[in-house]
């Protein structure tokens, strides 16, 4: 892995609301011939170059605005004598038919590549499921204890939870002395047939030589009141797991919350620890189509949210591909669109901090995966085809106790 090489952000496409790719969405991706080299999609209005090299219009001029050569082999071109329309090309793309991603939900349809965004966005087959349900109010992280708020948004519960720290800290007081009582009160609980079972015998001292034997006229009775005592103590374990099982519900459940604002709060700086890495890295190797999804993080309290993917490069099968997602939240409405920004990838070598990984790029307000996403998970994703070498992360420090760190920082300009 060299540090120093650059590499070139771009566009990658993922299936909407899946996980992997499918056999279909692989039989729809384009021949060499037809893609164009920089953003790796179906040429759009394709020219050709007098070096011989095809692209999309839109892709290759502000390219030779900006730089004047060529991308592939940095030949000196001009937009007015270099660049002539590929009309043959254009008419072979649009004689290929491609099949609609949700042919086996029922779609019959076949359509031009470069209609194919489109189709999917209006396909009936990938339209939204719907509940009758009215949307549920969001309950205060203090409920299990008596607080009886609920609130139509998170930002509503959190400006709750600032507001009535003294109440919440009395409600907290309070379970905790009634649980405490409770405690002392079974602790001290000996009823009448302990009492009886405890007069009927004493056990002897441990320096007493002669045992003092219980009485054989009472021997009846305490054998009665020992396996009625034994019943009662069996009947509070029960009680007591029960209370302790409810209790570590509890637990969870404020720990899942605990968790959830941690990643909304994170201010687009997100920590990824990919456990399990190796067997992970198995099962990509042995499918391409295998992918692994960070879980999601916003930019800020009601930002843009973002998850992250890495996988097995379909452009070379020995690197790893890392992009980032837009994915949909609730405040998608309120925000500036398409998302404008910096996003930095930062591989970290758990051996040696002088070999971490370090990538920045810039978002580009013209792609697909910057605007505003229309389903759980935009189809477009923004990172590195060729990310890193899988032989150089496992080889150079990157793992360690079978665990990948990957730090994504991300900001709004």
């Amino acid at each position: 892995m060299d540090p120093n090489r650059t590499k070139n952000a771009s566009e990658g496409i993922a299936p909407i609301g899946i996980t992997s790719l499918s056999d279909m969405d692989l039989l729809n991706q384009p021949e060499s011939r037809y893609e164009c080299p920089m953003c790796l999609n179906w040429l759009r209005d394709p020219v050709i170059t007098t070096c011989g090299h095809k692209f999309c219009k839109s892709c290759i001029t502000p390219w030779i605005q900006n730089s004047g050569h060529c991308p592939i082999d940095n030949n000196n071109l001009s937009m007015k004598i270099d660049i002539f329309p590929d009309n043959c090309t254009k008419r072979e793309i649009q004689e290929q038919r491609l099949v609609c991603p949700y042919a086996n939900k029922g779609c019959t349809a076949k359509v031009m590549p470069l209609d194919l965004d489109a189709h999917i966005e209006s396909c009936p087959y990938n339209a939204p499921q719907t509940s009758s349900r009215t949307e549920a109010r969001v309950p205060c992280s203090f409920h299990a204890i008596g607080c009886k708020e609920t609130f139509d948004t998170q930002q509503d519960m959190h400006d709750h939870l600032n507001l009535d720290t003294q109440k919440h800290l009395s409600l907290l007081m309070n379970a905790y002395s009634e649980l405490k009582m409770n405690n002392d009160m079974v602790n001290a609980n000996i009823d009448a047939k302990e009492q009886e079972a405890m007069t009927l015998w004493e056990a002897p001292g441990k320096g007493d030589s002669q045992a003092c034997a219980a009485p054989l006229n009472n021997t009846s009775a305490l054998i009665r009141s020992v396996f009625e005592r034994v019943v009662i103590l069996e009947q509070r374990n029960r009680e007591q797991d029960i209370v302790i099982a409810n209790l570590t519900k509890q637990v969870a459940t404020l720990s899942a919350q605990l968790k959830h604002n941690t990643v909304r709060y994170c201010m687009g700086n997100y920590i990824w620890k990919i456990d399990n890495f190796g067997a992970r890295l198995d099962q990509m190797l042995k499918n391409h189509n295998n992918m692994l999804y960070s879980p999601a993080f916003y930019t800020s309290p009601n930002g843009y949210r973002f998850c992250v993917r890495l996988n097995i490069s379909a452009q070379n099968p020995l690197c790893f591909a890392l992009h980032v997602h837009m994915m949909r939240s609730d405040f998608d409405d309120c925000l500036d669109w398409p998302f404008n920004g910096r996003i930095s990838f930062t591989m970290v070598n758990q051996y040696d901090p002088d070999k971490t990984q370090k990538d920045t790029m810039m978002s580009n307000s013209t792609l697909k995966a910057f605007q505003k996403p229309t389903a759980d998970l935009s189809s477009r994703g923004f990172g590195f085809t060729e990310y890193a070498a899988v032989k150089d992360v496992l080889a150079n420090g990157f793992v360690k106790d079978d665990v990948l760190v990957i730090r994504v920082q991300i900001r709004c300009v």
